[in-house]
């Protein structure tokens, strides 16, 4: 086979499944949103030990609405210049910078996911240097960093919001079980939510 697939060595079936999974990686997106490519019938994915699939997603939407970050958190006398931002894995990482409007001093505010601890951390670092910052008051810390917080959580919700909508059911179901909440769905008048049983 020198490496590649010797497609003559393969059966009518495989050749339509190859055929099907080499031309899905040339088809533009958007082509997705409203069928599924001619002639699929399956698509795979391979999963690694912690991963879960996350099936029934349907993407014929156009737009949605969501809620804008709130400039009541920004941190007066403080502006955000630049983002380097990336979701790793679902979770927000990297940095944020500032800049004082009076002086012109510098602030990073991490962005990190600490797994011990299963939540997000805003360390106050130095703009340049891998070390917290040394230049800034405790009230300047505290109000940039709730600036950053209150801009990642929208981030964060604007993404789940997106990823709750174009779910199914039965992707909601792989999600919460791949959350380690895949529990018994009840009815909103079902009498145990009330206490009753």
């Amino acid at each position: 086979m020198n490496g590649g697939t010797d497609e003559t060595a393969l059966t009518a079936q495989q050749r339509r499944q190859l055929a099907a999974i080499q031309s899905l990686a040339r088809i533009p997106l958007a082509d997705l949103r409203d069928q599924s490519p001619p002639n699929l019938q399956a698509l795979y994915a391979e999963l690694q030990d912690g991963q879960a699939l996350i099936p029934g997603l349907k993407m014929g939407l156009g737009a949605l609405t969501v809620q804008r970050w709130d400039p009541v958190y920004a941190a007066k006398g403080w502006t955000l210049y630049v983002a380097d931002l990336t979701l790793d894995m679902g979770r927000p990482f990297g940095s944020m910078f500032y800049r004082n409007d009076e002086d012109g001093r510098a602030l990073r505010i991490g962005v990190k996911w600490h797994p011990p601890v299963q939540q997000l951390e805003f360390p106050a670092l130095h703009p340049s240097k891998p070390e917290l910052t040394s230049d800034c008051t405790a009230e300047e810390v505290a109000a940039v960093v709730l600036d950053a917080r209150s801009r990642i959580g929208t981030l964060v919700a604007v993404n789940s919001q997106i990823g709750s909508f174009v779910a199914t059911e039965e992707a909601e179901n792989a999600i919460l079980d791949a959350s380690g909440l895949g529990l018994e769905r009840l009815s909103e008048d079902d009498p145990r939510l009330a206490g009753d049983a």
